[in-house]
């Protein structure tokens, strides 16, 4: 006897363990999944053709419904917990970093006073940076024509001609280089960390609503007809039965 219980392992004390406590998830786990099967077996193809048939339906359909709901609650219960601390670790770090509607955190308030600080003397600068390589340009184009003159009125016999002529050529030349450089000047604050500089920017503004209008209907169409759907549903919506240009038509759904 107890040569078979040894070969036995289950037969002996404690071998049988209990399952494992089932948890509100598994529960709504088996639920639904029982629920799907129960649809599987009636959701066949096969068309519903008496009113037991559908009533039965109906019934299976509701406690779905129930299922779907009981789910959720029990989502919201679990992730609560969960919820609350992401909140609370939120709600610290927007104090020092936050950029919504409701709040802006003080470093960012203070990386918004530094650039404002910075924006009017980098303006000047850039100007003063343009107003140099216009210069820079204007000379670099003079010294072009000068060596151009020097080289087309040259005496090919005068040696200290040709050598006056080479010289404003490359004077030409490395004003030309200046110009370039200066041209590429960049208004900036280095310091530690990344330079900050200027950014171009473009904007649109409206100053003829016919002429934007039309531009709309010709290149953007597409976006443009779906935000006249999406109006036209909204205000059927709201309880509007005549739009000009639509059909307002009446369907039933479950």
């Amino acid at each position: 006897m107890m040569d078979t219980l040894s070969e036995n392992p289950r037969a002996v004390i404690g071998a049988n363990n209990p399952p494992p406590e089932m948890t509100p998830f598994d529960a709504v786990k088996i639920n639904i999944t029982d629920l799907y099967d129960e649809a599987r077996l009636w959701l066949d193809g096969t068309p519903v053709e008496t009113q037991e048939q559908a009533d039965a339906l109906n019934t299976l359909k509701a406690r779905i419904k129930d299922a779907i709901r009981a789910a959720e609650t029990q989502r919201v219960i679990e992730g609560t917990p969960h919820k609350q601390a992401i909140d609370e670790i939120q709600a610290r770090y927007n104090e020092l970093i936050g950029n919504n509607k409701s709040v802006t955190g003080i470093a960012l308030k203070a990386e918004e006073a530094c650039n404002k600080a910075l924006k009017p003397y980098l303006l000047e600068l850039d100007r003063q940076q343009q107003e140099a390589a216009r210069i820079a340009r204007e000379e670099a184009e003079r010294k072009q024509r000068e060596a151009m003159e020097a080289m087309r009125q040259r005496d090919a016999a005068n040696l200290q001609q040709r050598e006056d002529a080479e010289r404003l050529v490359q004077e030409a030349k490395q004003a030309d280089a200046a110009a370039s450089q200066a041209e590429k000047a960049k208004a900036h604050a280095k310091g530690e960390g990344r330079a900050t500089g200027l950014r171009t920017v473009y904007r649109a503004v409206m100053v003829d609503r016919q002429l934007a209008a039309k531009w709309v209907w010709l290149d953007r169409n597409e976006e443009l007809m779906a935000w006249i759907q999406d109006q036209a549903d909204k205000a059927v919506r709201g309880g509007v039965r005549s739009i000009a240009g639509f059909e307002v038509i009446e369907e039933k759904v479950l």
